[in-house]
């Protein structure tokens, strides 16, 4: 069983600004899940009426403020099921002048703005509601007998989720409570949504209709308590957020408050140990072989060397990869590493081994919680991944 620790740390020595540091580990306390979040006025999330000053069909975007002092980027690919507030023009398209719904789903990353789009996603307890289409969704890790029983519960949502345009998820945990539970939590969702609809009719543009909860608070909501033994923080403020936001885990018994004057939380965990690994460009696996991660302006490099297995037979090769493919996915997550990844694994002569290892390495990425493709195998044999951004990696951070 996994065990998750939310704590503030220091990223640095001398550092006086804190971090919120999510840390997922295993029984032998190796880190399976990491993130750290800046304790910053951040918008992401965020949901506003937004006001388009400008669109460039050159690149395909359109500039929307959504506040007299910053502007955001909207990819016109996003402008899915608009929900507008004021339309200047009787065209469909989007025009200059409109006003809309806008979420922020990217915050701004060195020169460039923050990014928006029109498709909004509103998070419930055991479910969450999206406007990128009308589907009505469960999660795939909840068993077949379960799932059925969900999928009559959202039944009831069919025609208003095509009329209004939404569609409905629920999550994992969304099994693991009563229908009265689930039945209540979408319909918060549901009420919640269209409340938001219909205000908006009455608000002026730049004004913040939703604002997105904390960062920590909206990744629980995505864990599978099933896999945890327990949810401990030393943050009485962290702490008593989680018990009033998600009280199911204090419920269930899983919501912890360490208290230890010798020792803190992040010690207890190696923090500092693990963080130091995250940052080194060179990572040894068991085998004696290595990796090396190359963060550099656009895209990720990452070779790997046979190091101290000089074996060349092909099973040993092929075990020696799919090893790295693991490590690899796990250190995409850990560090929080998106965009374009190139990987270069150790020269094989069978087709048949590239393959069982693009194999390997794809169910490796569906463990990802954030959006991971594989792109291609090129000519000359180098892996082609990329990863979705979502917040700014540990690189950046630090």
């Amino acid at each position: 069983m996994n065990r998750l620790a939310i704590t503030r740390v220091n990223l640095k020595a001398k550092d006086v600004k804190s971090h919120l540091a999510y840390i997922m580990l295993d029984e032998k306390r190796d880190f399976v899940e990491f993130s750290v979040f800046e304790e910053t006025d951040s918008i992401l999330g965020n949901i506003y009426v937004g006001r388009v000053d400008n669109i460039i069909p050159g690149i395909s975007g359109a500039f929307v403020r959504i506040n007299p002092k910053q502007v955001c980027f909207l990819h016109l690919e996003d402008v899915v099921s608009p929900v507008y507030t004021r339309k200047l023009s009787k065209k469909t398209d989007l025009c200059i002048g409109d006003e809309l719904l806008v979420q922020v789903t990217k915050d701004a990353i060195k020169t460039k703005e923050p990014v928006v789009s029109t498709k909004l996603t509103l998070n419930g307890k055991y479910s969450l509601l999206t406007t990128d289409n009308c589907s009505l969704g469960v999660s795939k890790k909840i068993g077949k007998e379960k799932t059925e029983e969900i999928k009559t519960i959202l039944g009831d949502y069919e025609n208003l989720s095509q009329d209004e345009c939404f569609g409905l998820l629920v999550r994992t945990n969304g099994a693991l409570v009563s229908k009265e539970e689930l039945k209540e939590d979408l319909q918060e969702l549901v009420d919640h949504f269209l409340a938001i609809k219909e205000s908006s009719k009455h608000q002026c543009a730049f004004a913040l209709l939703e604002k997105q909860e904390e960062p920590y608070i909206k990744q629980l909501k995505s864990a599978d308590l099933r896999c945890l033994d327990g949810v401990y923080t030393d943050d009485e403020e962290i702490y008593h957020k989680i018990e009033e936001s998600l009280p199911y885990i204090n419920e269930r018994g899983l919501l912890h408050f360490y208290k230890d004057d010798k020792v803190s939380l992040s010690t207890l965990y190696n923090f500092r140990g693990s963080l130091d690994q995250l940052v080194e460009k060179k990572v040894w696996l068991k085998s004696g072989a290595n990796i090396i991660i190359e963060q550099l302006e656009t895209m990720t490099v990452i070779d790997i060397n046979s190091g101290k297995n000089i074996s060349n037979k092909e099973d040993v090769i092929l075990a020696i990869n799919k090893e790295a493919a693991v490590e690899i996915a796990r250190q995409l997550r850990l560090r929080n590493i998106s965009g374009m990844i190139i990987i270069d694994f150790i020269n094989m002569k069978s087709k048949e081994s590239m393959q069982e290892l693009v194999t390997h390495l794809k169910q490796e990425i569906k463990k990802d919680t954030v959006t991971c493709s594989f792109i291609d195998v090129t000519k000359l044999g180098l892996v082609e991944l990329t990863r979705k951004k979502t917040h700014r990696s540990l690189k950046e951070i630090l």
